[in-house]
């Protein structure tokens, strides 16, 4: 878990540099909320936790870096890969950024990663906006994990 430790302080120099007010509030409580998701979820999947707990991390990046979410997951997965340096090998990278680019599709089933973090990412909105209502592909993914 030290890269990850070392990627997450990259990441949140990152935030204070580049975000600022609502976004950046927001895409931390939520980032780290996810993470959490991630972990405990890999932990009963038998998936690689510090690959799951990057995952979580980097989900969401370009949304408080470009104040938007519009393609978010695409573009989450290329900043992701800038961040993603020498010590990750290329099927780490390849998994962390298969993942990120997939969980914004909760309609279709991925590979295991990417229904991690569908399913954390889920999981976060759930806990973040219980009284309002959920877009069916959400709620649908929800059952799967309750």
């Amino acid at each position: 878990m030290n890269r990850y430790f070392s990627l997450r302080d990259e990441v949140l120099h990152l935030l204070d540099e580049k975000s600022h007010g609502y976004y950046k509030r927001e895409a931390i409580a939520h980032m780290f909320q996810v993470e959490t998701l991630c972990l405990l979820l890999a932990k009963e999947r038998n998936l690689d936790e510090e690959l799951c707990a990057i995952i979580g991390l980097l989900h969401d990046i370009a949304v408080p870096i470009y104040s938007s979410s519009f393609q978010h997951a695409t573009r989450s997965s290329e900043l992701a890969k800038e961040l993603l340096n020498p010590i990750f090998s290329e099927e780490e990278k390849n998994i962390i950024l298969t993942a990120i680019s997939n969980h914004s599709h909760k309609e279709r089933k991925d590979d295991a990663y990417s229904e991690l973090i569908k399913d954390a990412d889920c999981w976060s909105h759930y806990l973040e906006k219980t009284v309002l209502k959920h877009e069916e592909s959400e709620r649908l993914q929800l059952l799967k994990i309750m």
